[in-house]
């Protein structure tokens, strides 16, 4: 399953806003967002030191309407989507068929 980096401001979105200065609140309301989404979970949410940024790390944000929903009620700047080894691995033997053979 793919997971991702979801790079949201902590100072800019209206329901983010209340929780600017309570990380553990905030915490809490990205994973209550998250859990919403039907097998999508948080794996954490990180805090950048130098500027109000926060990244939630998720699993099976897959879908692009749910990756647009989230990233509206979370005011996201971007979405970084990653994929793990064994799935790197299965990319490499796709990319192998859809070559086709050369003549």
């Amino acid at each position: 399953m793919p997971v991702g980096f979801l790079t949201m401001s902590t100072a800019t979105a209206p329901e983010l806003l209340a929780l600017h200065d309570d990380p553990q609140g905030l915490s809490d309301y990205v994973e209550g967002v998250i859990a919403r989404v039907e097998g999508v979970s948080l794996l954490g949410l990180f805090f950048d030191i130098g500027a109000e940024k926060a990244y939630a790390l998720v699993e099976g944000l897959d879908d692009y309407l749910d990756v647009k929903a989230v990233s509206r009620i979370l005011g996201a700047e971007g979405f970084l989507k990653m994929v793990r080894a064994a799935q790197a691995a299965e990319a490499i033997e796709r990319e192998r068929d859809y070559r086709g053979s050369s003549s």
